[in-house]
């Protein structure tokens, strides 16, 4: 019995220094790409989604220039709160993700969750080590769906643990710039971006969700929160933007991802 307590608890003093080292370079990880002192490397790997040939089709077009809109908005917003990197998010394409990411289950808790999050970690290492390119700050998986699709998207999911991000998107060009809205969305989410919207009713949050909370009158907004996903067109009725030209980025989301204090 003494034998067996003895290794029971080097076990348990094991797997709490593994979760130890996982916390810690999380943090580091993290605490490093919103400290701008550098351009943060993003790397997409699109990705068809399963038995989906249409889209296949759609995702071998997609290059880096791709996502030149969402570069360019993290530029343009990044000089708002005094961020003096020209280029502040540098996005690539790779097409090292040959397999999908590990799904998360439906009604998952907060243990399915947690674990979850780590197998996506350790696919997304592998996918990162057989890469040729050089190695991201962020990795964010964009799977597509064909445009016929009828049923709704996955919720995308934007991880600050591993600086991970799933976004499920439509492959089709009408799609294209609400695609880039979801996927900046996701992408701030991995640098410990919160979500402004409440999630019962997916209605961006007054003042924090509102691009524009001093506009007068205040609905419909002009401009959309990026972390709320949408634009408000009254208190009870918001639209995802076909656009990132017509979203921002809020001082409360700024500020957690480091462009202000």
């Amino acid at each position: 019995m003494a034998q067996r307590t003895f290794f029971g608890t080097l076990r348990l003093a094991i797997l709490l220094a593994l979760l130890g080292f996982v916390a810690l370079n999380a943090w580091l990880d993290r605490a490093h790409s919103t400290a701008w002192q550098r351009t943060l490397r993003v790397t997409v790997y699109p990705i068809a989604a399963a038995s989906d040939a249409p889209a296949r089709g759609y995702v071998e077009r997609l290059e880096s220039s791709s996502f030149e809109d969402a570069q360019r908005f993290f530029a343009e917003q990044a000089r708002r709160y005094g961020v003096t990197l020209d280029e502040p998010v540098r996005i690539g394409v790779s097409r090292a993700a040959a397999d999908l990411p590990p799904e998360l289950p439906s009604q998952a808790g907060p243990l399915g969750v947690a674990l979850w999050s780590l197998r996506l970690r350790y696919w997304a290492a592998r996918v990162s080590a057989r890469d040729p390119l050089p190695t991201p700050d962020v990795q964010v998986f964009a799977i597509y769906y064909s445009a016929d699709r009828g049923a709704a998207l996955p919720d995308s999911r934007g991880l600050s643990k591993g600086l991970v991000a799933v976004a499920h998107l439509y492959a089709r060009a009408t799609a294209e710039g609400s695609n880039q809205v979801v996927l900046a969305h996701e992408l701030l989410h991995t640098l410990g971006a919160t979500d402004k919207y409440d999630p019962a009713t997916g209605q961006p949050r007054d003042p924090d969700g509102l691009g524009r909370p001093q506009q007068e009158p205040r609905y419909p907004q002009t401009v959309g929160e990026l972390m709320a996903g949408r634009l408000a067109i009254s208190p009870r009725e918001a639209v995802v933007p076909d656009s990132l030209r017509r979203m921002n980025v809020g001082p409360l989301t700024a500020q957690e991802i480091g462009w202000s204090k």
